[in-house]
């Protein structure tokens, strides 16, 4: 889908932020209330994890905090950042109900809380570079109260789950990068068998040639990795080392050949009505969310150092 639309495929793969943390770990009455709603198009959901003073460290204590309160949670606090938090029906939050464990992480857990639910704020996050199909905004919980049928999975192993989940999650933003390179390549192809400069077609400089030669190049080392990554997953063994490789590969790639594809196209490249000055601005994002491009070089340093 994104090497078609950059934006429109980011979306729609979005739509379901967060649902396979309960397909894997929820309850069977979960899974009946929220997951058919979202494969058939009637509800959207978001994963709310990252806060304000945290980005990428959600392995420190999380200033969002669940409080046991008789059958139930009251949840405090504040997440930033979050894809679809202003469409979205529900999110899977990601909160500390220990605050003594040490490390922290292993008294976190994971909450379904309701987008209407009362105590929810949310704030729309404006000026996006790219994506902008996708909205992005702030949420604050003030005393939210949930039912303690809404926390997913183990209590205080919420951390762990969320691991396991972006083991797969990180393939599928790796694969997004893909699609979005070789929609950028896809476009320089016809731009420059189609454009002529000092009588030829670009295509035929050889400066032009070799970029489009390696950008292929860049995006099938990248698919390669990507298919081994999801490959592992479908044997129902999901590898870290392979899901951190193939979304800090994929990313890189995706936004170096976004950025050939626009010098190949030259100035039109850099107008809105052509393609890949969006696909240029989209690209980027995939080598932020969903861990960042050092965050996943962090995982690869510490598989490589441990064997």
């Amino acid at each position: 889908m994104c090497r078609a639309d950059s934006t429109l495929g980011t979306a729609v793969i979005l739509a379901d932020l967060g649902c396979e943390l309960i397909l894997k770990f929820g309850t069977e009455e979960q899974k009946g209330e929220y997951l058919g709603k979202v494969a058939k198009g009637d509800a959207i959901s978001a994963a709310a994890f990252t806060e304000p003073a945290r980005g990428s460290a959600i392995s420190e204590r999380l200033d969002t905090v669940a409080v046991g309160r008789g059958r139930g949670w009251v949840i405090n606090g504040t997440k930033t950042m979050i894809t679809n938090a202003t469409t979205a029906d529900f999110f899977i939050t990601l909160c500390q109900t220990d605050a003594e464990a040490q490390p922290p992480y292993r008294g976190q857990s994971l909450f379904i809380v309701a987008s209407h639910a009362p105590g929810i704020g949310v704030t729309k996050i404006a000026n996006k570079m790219g994506i902008r199909a996708s909205p992005v905004g702030e949420i604050n919980f003030d005393d939210v109260h949930v039912r303690g049928e809404n926390m997913i999975g183990v209590r205080n192993r919420g951390f762990y789950h969320t691991m396991d989940w972006f083991n797969e999650s990180r393939v599928e933003v790796a694969a997004q990068a893909v699609g979005m390179a070789q929609g950028a390549l896809d476009r320089s192809l016809v731009y420059a068998r189609e454009r002529e400069a000092f009588g030829r077609k670009i295509s035929e400089f050889q400066a032009v040639s070799h970029k489009l030669a390696e950008m292929a190049m860049k995006i099938e080392a990248a698919r390669l990795l990507v298919h081994k990554a999801a490959w592992r997953i479908d044997q129902g063994e999901a590898d870290p080392l392979a899901s951190s490789m193939a979304k800090a590969l994929a990313g890189r790639v995706a936004v170096e050949v976004a950025d050939e594809a626009v010098q190949i196209h030259g100035g039109y490249g850099y107008l809105g009505e052509y393609d890949v000055e969006r696909i240029c601005r989209d690209a980027k994002i995939t080598e932020i969310y969903e861990g960042t491009r050092e965050v996943q070089k962090n995982t690869v340093a510490r598989f490589l150092l441990r064997s």
